[in-house]
């Protein structure tokens, strides 16, 4: 079994703070691995980086961001980014490097440096699906009966392009950028996936009569990401198990 290192980072504040952050290994942002296609955190991995292109983070700048370790109450100020694609975070210190933090090592972070700030929990891979299993969901909405998750992964895919030479084509290697939203019950913790239609959503509220009722009443289609927040947010009043 690997051994920790521990990597002292100075938190943000009316103080100074020192919290061990465990890690499976500290590395300069230009030399993490050799074979590595990612090994530069301050720019994106160059196109010719073995045939691989796309960005594996979820942000391709770093993100002023607040985390909590799964081992600890503790909250590390620091910047990351969210590799989306090996599923890890990158937390750089003030040196200028950077620790890979595996999301198995955290129970929630916040990404601070957008507007508004975005949240993203760490739940027991084995609680998950398994097409999400391992990926750090981010809280679209979070209500007194439900939450509302997205999870975005990425993964290597063949894509096929036009050379410019006649009847030629090339194959090339790009990061394909997947999106899985579901709801989550409370208090049981269950997971409905979810897709931006109104017809999912119904289905999910089929065993809740009165919100589905009220979804009905409901204009849109629910076609994007905004009205599918606004309307679970609208519903979670409704959305109480039955006999509560």
């Amino acid at each position: 079994m690997t051994i920790f290192k521990f990597i002292f980072l100075a938190l943000a504040g009316t103080g100074s703070i020192a919290l061990a952050l465990p890690a499976y290994g500290q590395n300069s942002e230009l030399a993490r691995a050799r074979d590595s296609n990612f090994n530069n955190g301050y720019s994106l991995a160059p196109a010719e980086a073995g045939s691989l292109q796309g960005s594996p983070f979820l942000l391709p700048a770093w993100s002023a961001a607040t985390l909590r370790l799964a081992a600890g109450e503790r909250v590390v100020s620091a910047p990351l980014k969210y590799d989306v694609y090996r599923q890890e975070l990158r937390v750089r210190r003030p040196q200028g490097d950077s620790v890979v933090l595996p999301l198995a090592q955290v129970r929630e972070f916040s990404l601070t440096g957008t507007t508004p700030a975005r949240r993203f929990v760490c739940y027991p891979p084995t609680s998950l699906p398994a097409e999400v299993s391992g990926a750090a969901a981010e809280v679209l909405f979070e209500g007194a009966n439900a939450q509302l998750l997205k999870f975005v992964r990425k993964e290597v895919v063949k894509k096929t392009i036009d050379s410019g030479s006649y009847a030629t084509t090339t194959t090339i290697s790009v990061l394909d950028e997947q999106t899985h939203y579901y709801l989550r019950w409370s208090p049981s913790g269950q997971l409905v996936g979810l897709r931006l239609k109104r017809a999912s959503l119904e289905q999910a509220l089929a065993g809740r009569p009165a919100a589905l009722a009220a979804l009905k009443s409901r204009k849109g289609s629910l076609g994007s990401e905004v009205e599918l927040v606004a309307a679970v947010a609208a519903l979670d009043p409704l959305l109480a198990p039955a006999g509560h």
